[in-house]
């Protein structure tokens, strides 16, 4: 099943990731989130929401008001995201971390609280205290 979400299409890879960075959305509010991006109809985002409600990546709720439904990433989209970050730091980068920080750190720099933030996480993996017990 990792194998399958790591391999999802681009246009439901847009769609899952404009739902993480809403939170919480409708085909509308997607499909207006995506427009300068992948201009689609509002048919097609639903589409692709239904193909990723069906991998198990999104949730859904009836709305408050009206017919619409309100998706929202499911916990197993954090697993494939993984996954989809573990591919592309294979391919692109051949698993080299300072090449791809510092392809990433070209492309944005980061903010000072980020690079507080950042330093915090080095710290912490170097005396052994990472989050993910590794």
């Amino acid at each position: 099943m990792a194998n399958q979400q790591s391999k999802i299409p681009d246009a439901e890879r847009d769609v899952l990731a404009c739902l993480v960075q809403l939170e919480e959305a409708t085909v509308k509010d997607i499909r207006d989130a995506l427009d300068n991006v992948r201009p689609m109809q509002a048919a097609s985002v639903l589409t692709l929401l239904n193909r990723l409600e069906a991998r198990k990546l999104v949730t859904k709720r009836k709305a408050d008001q009206g017919k619409a439904f309100v998706f929202r990433p499911s916990k197993n989209s954090a697993r494939a995201w993984s996954g989809l970050m573990k591919d592309f730091f294979q391919q692109a980068f051949r698993g080299d971390t300072v090449a791809f920080m510092t392809s990433f750190f070209e492309t944005r720099t980061p903010t000072a609280a980020e690079i507080d933030q950042l330093q915090q996480l080095l710290d912490d993996l170097k005396s052994g205290n990472s989050k993910d017990g590794k």
